[in-house]
């Protein structure tokens, strides 16, 4: 793996969430989300997602709350608010078998609202053990436990 010498900030859905990804990462939007790779990557995808929601009977503390009820390794970041539920599941996509990393990252952005970021790094099964997927690994836990949100204009919580 070359090593990672620069990460670029990137701020996505209308300013509403930023982080930040390796130098090297190209961006693709879809639909609904957007996804990080090497040019040419056949292995190591890292995809993100947002969802807002407004609270409404309940205070966005506990709404917060609630959406990591029953939910197994569950941190609490204290440098940024955000709680962060991590796991990880096989699949297979189009016959080759994959793995999927995810985070569920969430933020209160006051006066009502939470977002919900989840992320997922997705590996080819046979390089779940490879130097390059561990030290990703590693850097993408650190970037997720980081990520920034907001209001979308301009002001970050």
């Amino acid at each position: 793996m070359e090593e990672i010498t620069r990460l670029d900030e990137v701020t996505i859905f209308d300013g509403k969430l930023t982080f930040l990804i390796p130098h090297n990462w190209e961006e693709a939007v879809e639909k609904d989300h957007y996804l990080y790779s090497r040019a040419g990557a056949d292995s190591g995808w890292f995809r993100v997602s947002l969802n807002t929601s407004s609270a409404v009977d309940e205070t966005p503390a506990q709404m917060l709350k609630r959406l990591f009820d029953g939910r197994e390794n569950v941190t609490y970041d204290e440098q940024t608010g955000n709680c962060v539920c991590a796991y990880e599941r096989d699949s297979e996509d189009g016959g080759a078998k994959i793995h999927l990393y995810y985070w569920i990252v969430a933020h209160v952005v006051e006066p009502d609202l939470v977002r919900e970021a989840v992320f997922s790094y997705t590996v080819l099964s046979e390089r779940t053990n490879d130097q390059q997927t561990t030290k990703m690994l590693s850097l993408i836990r650190q970037i997720v436990n980081r990520t920034n949100f907001s209001t979308g204009s301009g002001h970050r919580s």
